[in-house]
């Protein structure tokens, strides 16, 4: 299984490093009146691009997928199921497509306060993008269901490495010359509709060379289908209520002034790396394991999987953590810092990465125990505790942007997914399988030691800046090469078996 998420690890990195520079060109071409419109007016699609494409499709499918394979060794039902689903979704989202382009206006009016509706030029620029991109979700969404087949006949790799065409698609539009299009930032926004379909197109023709491709059955009382449906609905809530956090911070933060949504989403990018590296990798490439386990009926080892599968996560999202808090004004300096990007932005997306640092932690740890649930088909426990963590966002986030302004809003949402965490393994213990509390708390107490020692490591970043060594890059670079060697050595003194697990990988992979 490790194999798995190190092959949709390896396909993602690729996509975040394309979609870093597309964010770096984005910043350095653009005043922050266009970067807002343009992340306002991508958060819809985005959200759908999360919901769908970050496996909250698989989570329904996968199971039920694997139970018809399994009962039926034809292949019969399994297609049957495959056909059904996409007739489903074709009907879905070409409907939601037509009539989000048709009411977008009236959509953002709702998700925008009134301050930055009286920018009026601002305005109608995120209006028009939001219409030009909303296109993208029919084809994300396609792409996402087109992924979770490939996931269950284990596929990896290709999914993962998709999504670097959106990438290449928005940095090729990004660089082209304004004058070849009717508005400034139209770009930006057709350059997010062609790598949907790119993206989409890719997987298409790895499903019709397995001989997989969906087709148009209307088989509406299919027995497995409803399964999915019934299932799915509360499976978008626990892994999509997450998500709408984004359209909730974009409300606030449109009040905030020009600026605010470019800097929560630069700071959100950043976090999205380690995010999409370690948990979403995991967990998409657990939920097919687990599920085989519960349906062998294999209590045990599902118990021992699902543990192992969380310490590795929180092993590797702790140094990742910390890096992100303790270097977050370089990391944004050396990676934004040019063109029409000042020292004023690179200040405020510094603070509210160092939040989001934090909340790393605690989104992995919902990541990597949601697919426990969804393999036991319990799909309803995730989206309570979903909106539990939704509630309290938006009743806390005006208290605490009254405080502390925009680092208020963000403080709010690690608050509330802190609940959800800790609802969510409560649960998990009581409903799913028995945590081993005392082994689990030894190996978590052996993770802080080697963390204590990144940071010690990572102060080097100080030590130079005062020293005058001139080059803000090579600083960076080496503060995180002795931040990590720091922390791998540690974890390896301390004989932590996950330490000893990634090293073993390395060194048969190079």
């Amino acid at each position: 299984m490790l194999k798995r998420a190190f092959f949709m690890a390896s396909g993602t990195l690729t996509s975040r490093i394309l979609g870093l520079f597309r964010d770096m060109a984005l910043a350095a071409l653009f005043d922050r009146a266009i970067t807002d419109a343009w992340t306002a007016a991508f958060r819809l699609p985005n959200l759908f691009r999360r919901l769908f494409g970050e496996g909250s499709l698989s989570v329904s499918f996968i199971p039920v997928f694997m139970e018809a394979k399994s009962e039926d060794a034809s292949g019969v039902r399994a297609q049957n199921l495959i056909n059904a689903l996409y007739t489903v979704l074709l009907i879905f989202l070409g409907s939601l497509t037509v009539l989000g382009i048709i009411f977008m206006e009236q959509v953002l009016g709702v998700l925008l306060t009134s301050q930055y509706m009286a920018d009026t030029e601002r305005w109608l620029l995120t209006v028009r993008m939001a219409r030009l991109m909303f296109g993208f979700v029919y084809f994300v969404c396609s792409y996402a269901y087109f992924m979770g087949i490939l996931n269950a006949l284990g596929s990896f790799g290709l999914p993962a490495v998709a999504p670097a065409l959106l990438n290449i698609s928005m940095l090729v539009f990004t660089f082209m010359p304004p004058s070849w299009f009717a508005q400034a930032g139209d770009g930006l926004a057709w350059g997010v509709l062609v790598g949907g379909v790119l993206q989409s197109l890719v997987l298409w023709l790895a499903l019709k060379a397995r001989g997989y491709l969906p087709r148009l059955q209307f088989a509406f009382k299919n027995s497995d289908l409803k399964k999915v449906l019934v299932n799915m609905v509360p499976g978008l809530l626990g892994m999509g209520l997450l998500q709408l956090t984004t359209l909730v911070n974009l409300h606030f933060a449109s009040a905030l002034g020009q600026g605010a949504i470019s800097y929560i989403y630069w700071a959100d990018r950043l976090l999205e790396l380690p995010l999409s590296l370690v948990s979403i990798s995991l967990g998409a490439a657990l939920l097919p394991t687990l599920s085989d386990l519960y349906i062998r009926k294999e209590h045990s080892y599902f118990a021992d999987t699902l543990q192992k599968n969380f310490l590795f996560t929180f092993f590797l999202a702790w140094p990742a953590a910390l890096g992100l808090f303790f270097l977050s004004q370089p990391i944004v300096e050396v990676l934004f810092k040019r063109g029409a990007f000042s020292d004023g932005d690179a200040r405020a997306t510094a603070i509210v990465l160092q939040v989001y640092a934090l909340n790393l932690l605690f989104v992995s740890g919902v990541r990597i125990i949601a697919p426990a649930f969804y393999a036991v088909k319990n799909t309803w426990l995730p989206a309570v505790a979903a909106v539990l963590s939704l509630v309290l966002h938006i009743a806390w986030a005006p208290w605490w942007i009254s405080r502390a302004g925009l680092q208020g809003l963000v403080v709010s949402s690690l608050c509330a997914v802190i609940v959800q965490f800790v609802v969510m393994m409560l649960a998990m213990h009581f409903m799913v399988t028995k945590i081993k509390w005392l082994q689990t708390s030894a190996e978590l107490g052996k993770m802080f030691l080697a963390g204590c020692a990144l940071v010690g490591a990572v102060q080097i970043y100080a030590v130079l800046e005062k020293a005058g060594v001139p080059s803000q890059l090579v600083n960076l670079a080496l503060a995180i090469l002795l931040g990590a060697g720091a922390y791998t050595v540690v974890a390896l003194g301390l004989r932590l078996e996950q330490a000893r697990l990634l090293w073993a990988a390395l060194r048969r992979k190079f």
